[in-house]
């Protein structure tokens, strides 16, 4: 090589280098989801955001007279985008599941994360508001749970926008709300959730001050603890060692406390369920996203292996809770929602 072309090119990298850095890492990881290289993906997602500042809020909705008896929705990654958009996402599932959804007339909507396809986008939040509308009309109270797609294209952009759209939220990474007698904690699986993290510490009173007529404990977060997906040019994403570890910090307490543990994430685009030492585990990650494929396991208690695209209505009828998951089916003709799996949670009494 002649000593201008290797110093031109010298010159080139030095520049690329020097603007890869000056890039916020959340929009240099703005694709990752869908990335082609497993192992690259992994390194990406080993890795948690160090504890961003948050100031907890909590929150009581009493959704109706009696307030044992009301319906929530689980669901997430949905990737509101523009309509255009078709392949990261469904914009057609997205309006169907909504649509549904509102026909259900649940109190809340919880969802497990990646409202937006681009979190740093204004205008995929403003097509979030667009589709939503029949939950504004119909009064439906929405909570969502922090996902890594909120933060695509720059941290401090993404939460601002997911706190201008959740005002209620504003200050907040991570928040409870009382719901009858289930108590939700949103849960900010970005951030560390290890042993002295302030979010851990905050669960963990979250949990030693419940008042004792809770009956369940809902946990929303983005990265799920148990999966049978894994990277590969397909897409996928494997369970990572935060969440592993703060399953196994729920499974130790869970023994100890009358009120039954229900967690509930996305990240992986399917649906699964596990249950591990008494508390119940789903992945709902079928909002709309692209699918992922999934290999499934002799733990998971769900085998259907085609796509799911789904929601989960959750029936509390005071110390019972019923669970089913809607899997949307089309036939080429005409979609609907078929229920494909379903489970029933009870609290002890003592």
């Amino acid at each position: 090589m002649k000593k201008s072309a290797f110093i031109l090119l010298l010159l080139l990298s030095i520049s690329a280098f020097a603007f890869a850095q000056d890039v916020p890492k959340a929009a240099q990881d703005l694709s990752k989801q869908d990335t082609t290289n497993p192992a690259a993906l992994k390194k990406l997602e080993s890795e948690p955001q160090p504890n961003a500042d948050s100031k907890p809020v909590a929150l009581t909705f009493a959704p109706l007279a009696d307030s044992k008896k009301f319906t929530l929705i689980a669901y997430g990654d949905t990737r509101f985008s523009d309509p255009k958009e078709t392949a990261a996402t469904n914009p057609e599932v997205r309006v169907a599941l909504v649509k549904q959804i509102a026909s259900e007339k649940p109190s809340a909507v919880l969802i497990s994360g990646d409202l937006p396809w681009h979190g740093g986008d204004e205008n995929d939040w403003n097509q979030y508001e667009v589709e939503t509308k029949p939950w504004r009309d119909a009064g439906i109270h929405v909570y969502p749970a922090l996902g890594n797609h909120e933060l695509n294209g720059g941290d401090e952009k993404g939460i601002n926008f997911w706190w201008a759209h959740f005002p209620e939220l504003k200050g907040s990474r991570w928040y409870s709300v009382r719901i009858g007698n289930c108590l939700v904690l949103s849960l900010d699986s970005n951030s560390k959730l290890g042993d002295g993290s302030p979010q851990t510490d905050w669960i963990k009173t979250q949990l030693s001050a419940a008042p004792k007529d809770i009956d369940f404990v809902l946990f929303t977060m983005h990265h799920p603890a148990y999966t049978d997906s894994f990277p590969t040019p397909a897409g996928g994403h494997s369970a990572r060692k935060q969440e592993q570890d703060f399953a196994a910090m729920l499974e130790k307490i869970q023994p100890t406390v009358r009120a039954r543990f229900l967690v509930v994430a996305g990240h992986v685009n399917n649906y699964e369920r596990f249950e591990h030492n008494g508390v119940v585990y789903l992945t709902s990650g079928g909002g709309g996203a692209k699918p992922y494929p999934i290999d499934r396991s002799a733990d998971a208690l769900y085998k259907y292996e085609k796509v799911n695209y789904h929601y989960i209505r959750l029936s509390v009828d005071g110390r019972t809770l019923s669970a089913h998951m809607f899997r949307w089916e089309d036939d080429g003709k005409a979609g609907k929602f078929v229920a494909r799996d379903s489970f029933t949670l009870n609290a002890s009494s003592k």
